[in-house]
């Protein structure tokens, strides 16, 4: 996702990814593993997708300008897996 910072020691797995560019606006699916803690993922995010224009909306959920980014985790033990999705809000979801 262009506009979006990857947190240092996060790797993004370029291959499990996909974009759709829809009417209603963009699909981005992306991944990106690492030795990083999930706590320490979203306090990076919660400190920097603000200062991008995004608010939060939960623990995992960001809105931004008709777009709702979220941040799903998978524990395979030794490392971690980010996926963030990108998707058009729905109706009413992107109150500001």
């Amino acid at each position: 996702i262009d506009d979006l910072p990857l947190m240092p020691g996060l790797v993004e797995d370029a291959a499990a990814g996909m974009v759709f560019d829809a009417p209603a606006g963009r699909i981005v699916e992306a991944y990106a593993t690492g030795s990083v803690g999930r706590d320490a993922i979203l306090r990076f995010y919660a400190d920097t997708l603000p200062q991008l224009g995004w608010r939060a909306d939960g623990a995992t959920t960001f809105r931004r300008e008709g777009e709702t980014l979220d941040l799903e985790f998978a524990d395979s033990g030794k490392t971690l897996t980010v996926r963030f999705a990108l998707s058009p809000a729905t109706a009413g979801d992107d109150k500001q």
